[in-house]
């Protein structure tokens, strides 16, 4: 039986005359940490939208766990364990941090009116368990101390933290980081770093797209190259690191 958790065959997606992506045949295994790196307009980002719903491929399809989901919506997707982080943060600005967290953690099975209403035991009890996780993931991501601020009285840097946060508190099996490093200073650069591994050790599967190359080298297990939205290579980063395709990629041919 085969570990794949996320398979493409096939999968393209064009904006007018511009081919942004064009992915012949590419899988993901559980439990690596893979990096997805390209010049700029190499099409990473295109590819996260197709693989997580955001977007519609015009041909291909993509799987999860041996389950067809090119037409699937991206909650949907997300329910059944794979979920995202996006460039430019999405966070809930006029929400504080607690309740960007407790939004995201909140299962709809356990929020009837009415169980809210008659305040059951197990309702309280799954809200002081939901609290608990969260204010643990606040303080393992170094934000516990802005628990009450609002969402938008936090740094860029802050909000990043604060979207891992959301992300992984319903426990994904698959974790999308697009661009985790984008804008943040150099230490907490460090700190996010940090925190992917560790995740990546619990047993998660992520993908990160990454301009940071530096970053990309030191944590990734495997690394996927993308060129005007196809595949040009594909292996651990000593492989990356010397592949002429991938360095003509960044930096052109000799007689350019």
């Amino acid at each position: 039986m085969s570990n794949n958790l996320i398979s493409v065959n096939n999968l393209k997606k064009s904006f007018g005359g511009l081919k942004a992506v064009d992915v012949q045949e590419l899988s993901f295994k559980k439990g690596e940490l893979t990096s997805i790196i390209g010049p700029n307009g190499a099409g990473k980002t295109t590819f996260f939208d197709l693989i997580s719903g955001f977007q519609s491929a015009d041909s291909g399809e993509v799987s999860l766990k041996g389950k067809n989901i090119s037409s699937t919506q991206p909650y949907k997707i997300a329910r059944m364990g794979m979920v995202r982080t996006f460039q430019l943060t999405k966070v809930f600005d006029r929400m504080t941090v607690i309740e960007n967290l407790l939004f995201s953690g909140s299962n709809i099975n356990n929020d009837s009116f009415l169980k809210s209403f008659l305040k059951l035991n197990s309702q309280k009890l799954y809200e002081s368990n939901l609290k608990e996780k969260a204010n643990q993931i606040m303080n393992d991501l170094n934000i516990g101390h802005m628990a009450d601020s609002y969402a938008r009285e936090l740094s860029g840097g802050q909000k990043k933290l604060l979207e891992l946060a959301r992300s992984i508190i319903n426990e994904p099996e698959i974790l999308l980081l697009d661009e985790p490093l984008a804008g943040v200073n150099p230490k907490l650069a460090e700190d996010i770093l940090s925190l992917i591994t560790k995740l990546s050790d619990t047993g998660i599967t992520i993908l990160m797209v990454e301009h940071n190359i530096e970053a990309v080298m030191k944590i990734s297990e495997r690394i996927v190259v993308l060129a005007e939205g196809s595949l040009i290579a594909d292996g651990v980063p000593n492989e990356i690191r010397t592949d002429t395709n991938v360095i003509e990629a960044y930096l052109g041919k000799a007689d350019e």
